[in-house]
């Protein structure tokens, strides 16, 4: 797991792995973390190279 406290750090990498023709799933999340979102995170991480999760509380 990798945590960006940068975008221009999150945009960077993100770049490199479609330049490598890698997929990306994202998993938005808003408020309290719940068994929903893992769910949603799971099934990301089954169908993508990579998972972005972004956390807004």
């Amino acid at each position: 797991m990798v945590i960006f406290e940068r975008i221009v750090d999150l945009q960077n990498e993100l770049f490199q792995l479609r330049k490598q023709g890698r997929t990306i799933g994202l998993v938005p999340t808003m408020g309290a973390l719940h068994d929903g979102h893992a769910s949603l995170v799971r099934q990301s991480v089954q169908q993508n190279d990579a998972t972005v999760v972004s956390v807004f509380l």
